[in-house]
Formats: C-alpha cells, sequence, structure tokens
C-alpha cells in the first residue's frame, strides 16, 4: 500500500467516526510512523509502505476512530513553540492558556507559582520566556509530577517541584519581590456538554463543582494568605465563568487587572 492509499482510506474511516480534522489526523499519524514530516508526506505519495511501517499505522488509526486525543497517542503536543510529552495523567495543553505566557511576559515577576500543573506547560514555558523569573510548580498527582519533570529536564527548565493540594504544600513564599500565581485549574462542570475526546482526559483535571468554580475560590482563599499588596493572580476560566469568579475574588481582596479570552488577572489589594 502506497503513502497516498493510506492516507485516502484513513481520511474515508475517520470521517465516517465523526473526526473533522480527518485529513490532517491521517497526516500527523502516517508523519510520526515514518518519523518524517507532513511535507514529506504530501510530497511521497507514491512511496509504499513497509508492513512494519502499516501495522503501527493501523494500530493508531484504530485509536483514532475511537476518539482517543492525537496528543495522546503521539505521546506529545506543542505548546508555546515548545514540544511537551503528554500521557492520560496529565491535560493536553490548550492555546487558550498561551495568553498566561504572554500576560507574564509583560508582568515579569520575580516568582512565579504554577499551582495545578500537569504536563509543566505554563511553569516551563514562563520560566524560559521570563528567565529571570524562579518558578515553582505544584501538582495533587505525583504521575503528572514526574511527566513535569521530564519536560523540564528535557527543555533545561530549572523548577522546583512541589506535590501540594493547591498552595496548601507551600509554607512560605519567601519573596521580597512581586510574585504572580498563575492556574489552569479544573473548571468544567459535570453539567456541561463535552467532546467524545475528553472522555480520555484526567476528570481530576477537567472537572470541578460549584458551576466549575470550587477548586478555584479554593485556591482564591489560599492565596490571600499567602500574598502581598500588589502581587498577582493569573485565572484561566470559561468567559461565561468570568463574572462570578471575579465578584468571588473581589470579596477577598482581588481586584480584576484585564481579561483576555480565558484568562482573567488579578491584583491583591490588602
Amino acid at each position: 500500500m502506497t503513502i497516498n492509499d493510506w492516507i485516502q482510506d484513513t481520511v474515508t474511516n475517520l470521517s465516517k467516526s465523526g473526526s473533522s480534522s480527518a485529513r490532517l489526523d491521517a497526516e500527523l499519524l502516517l508523519s510520526a510512523v515514518l518519523y518524517k514530516p507532513r511535507e514529506y508526506i504530501l510530497a511521497h505519495g507514491e512511496e509504499e509502505l513497509s508492513s512494519d511501517e502499516l501495522l503501527q499505522a493501523n494500530k493508531w488509526l484504530e485509536r483514532r476512530i475511537k476518539r482517543e486525543p492525537i496528543a495522546y497517542i503521539l505521546g506529545h503536543k506543542e505548546f508555546y513553540g515548545r514540544d511537551f510529552i503528554v500521557s492520560p495523567n496529565v491535560l493536553i495543553p490548550r492555546p487558550e492558556s498561551e495568553t498566561i505566557i504572554e500576560m507574564l511576559k509583560n508582568l515579569q515577576p520575580d516568582t512565579i507559582i504554577d499551582i495545578g500543573t500537569g504536563s509543566g506547560c505554563l511553569a516551563i514555558s514562563a520560566k524560559l520566556e521570563v528567565p529571570k523569573s524562579r518558578v515553582i510548580a505544584t501538582d495533587i498527582s505525583e504521575d503528572a509530577l514526574q511527566i513535569a519533570r521530564q519536560n523540564a529536564s528535557g527543555l533545561n527548565a530549572e523548577i522546583t517541584f512541589v506535590m501540594s493540594d493547591l498552595l496548601s504544600g507551600i509554607k512560605t513564599i519567601n519573596s521580597d519581590e512581586p510574585v504572580t500565581i498563575v492556574a489552569n485549574l479544573p473548571y468544567v462542570d459535570n453539567s456541561w456538554p463535552t467532546s467524545s475526546e475528553t472522555k480520555f482526559e484526567p476528570s481530576i483535571a477537567l472537572f470541578a463543582e460549584d458551576n466549575g468554580l470550587n477548586l478555584i475560590k479554593k485556591l482564591i482563599l489560599q492565596a490571600k494568605r499567602k500574598l502581598r499588596q500588589d502581587d498577582n493572580l493569573l485565572l484561566e476560566a470559561d468567559p461565561r465563568q468570568h463574572k462570578s469568579m471575579t465578584e468571588y475574588a473581589k470579596k477577598h481582596g482581588f481586584c480584576l487587572e484585564k481579561t483576555e479570552g480565558f484568562i482573567a488577572l488579578y491584583k491583591f489589594q490588602v
């Protein structure tokens, strides 16, 4: 079977399974099997695939037909221009979260604390984009922290990792300079419709009670006991939650500075 034949058959099968990105999925899977860029796939359509290559490609195709995310099948996902290892133990990085890195570059804090780091994509990107910052990353899952450590090592980012339920494992921040806490915590309410692919992601990283705001509210309460005047809190949530989140944050000393997409920036006013 040639590259073109496999791509065409795969596009048909993925389309039947409900994929809206069948052609892209097919090219990504075969590129990974052949260890070649997508451009190679497009330019060498008449090349014959070996039996081993077909076997691997078809194994991955079966997983994709069942709606398993491409990132989990291939074991990596790009975030802010860098490649991160991912597994079903961590949430797949989303482009919406990249706004957090843009805001951090503007803020230039001396200390950044990433709560619920998962794959470490935010903490590591923050360290590499704001290299003067000391970066601490926490997660309640040791499995997630193992992935984050692998990513930090592979991308040469110096991060302090702490197993912690939100901020509870950080007794004191020990900084006389500006601090920014960032968090992409679970904020999906259990009643919301979700895609078939989210069932493959860890529910602990996706869903929260209280209209999706339970953990965010818990972090706000912890943060107000750790932060000082004019320190910052960067939170990701669905835009439809921002009003309720901001009202709650205001009651606890956090003033909304700006929102952009899914991201809200708050300043702590003692």
